[in-house]
């Protein structure tokens, strides 16, 4: 899959989202056009340092969970791309409120899959037009357009032995099964969808206890997204190219 022409990432005002921005720029032949998306921009101070040095690289505004917001960015995208199309959009924004059966609410329930399944949902929608226009160009072993979501080892009903993040198990174990769905619908139009454990990472998410660090895991997600072909299946595939049991 690498390089990618143009490339869109949510969630990208910090944590793995930003290091994947910054890894990104960092490639041999990094993209053309890279889209970092994130609910606040005036706030994500260091991104903005990253885009003052990189004339490449689009801030735009964009909340998986405000649908006018998808329709701005994708105008913003369209206008930029022309004809060429989305090559590769990452859906990587998400949260985890961690609720315990005890703690956890409809309320928190609705947030967080909102953000985790509905929100991978609709932007890969709103985004379809410009990667079926990429997909023109792709072979059964080299996709020319992608989608991957963030998932995790906790969406896996087979590993999971505890009953944790209630909110953030059920709504990446439904990102799992969305991902299946989008891939059976998009194989035959050339768009390659899967989803990546990046690890347990040392972010506000994972906490400063995780052993993985964010450049450690970007670094290990691209390698497994340089490896996509459009006609292997969908899996879940951890950041060191391991496949992981749905």
């Amino acid at each position: 899959m690498l390089p990618p022409r143009s490339v869109l990432i949510t969630g990208a005002g910090r944590g793995l989202g930003l290091e994947f921005i910054k890894q990104f720029l960092q490639v041999p032949t990094p993209p053309e056009f890279l889209f970092a998306t994130c609910r606040n921009p005036d706030n994500a101070q260091e991104l903005k340092e990253v885009a003052k040095s990189n004339p490449s690289l689009t801030i735009i505004k964009l909340d998986v969970n405000e649908p006018n917001t998808l329709d701005e960015a994708r105008k913003i995208v369209e206008s930029k791309l022309g004809d060429k199309g989305l090559n590769l959009l990452l859906n990587n924004a998400g949260i985890n409120h961690k609720a315990s059966l005890d703690a956890v609410t409809p309320a928190l329930m609705m947030d967080t899959f909102n953000t985790n399944v509905n929100g991978p949902l609709f932007t890969t929608k709103a985004f379809l037009p410009l990667l079926l226009r990429a997909a023109q160009s792709s072979t059964p072993t080299q996709p020319t357009s992608a989608v991957v979501n963030m998932s995790t080892i906790m969406s896996s009903i087979t590993l999971t032995e505890s009953s944790d993040s209630v909110d953030y198990r059920v709504s990446k174990t439904a990102l799992n099964m969305l991902s299946k769905l989008l891939h059976n619908e998009l194989k035959e139009k050339g768009i390659h969808v899967g989803c990546i454990h990046p690890g347990w990472v040392q972010t506000d998410m994972g906490t400063s206890m995780a052993p993985v660090t964010p450049s450690q895991s970007v670094k290990g997600c691209l390698e497994v997204i340089s490896k996509m072909e459009a006609d292997n299946a969908c899996l879940l595939i951890d950041y060191t190219g391991k496949r992981l049991p749905w």
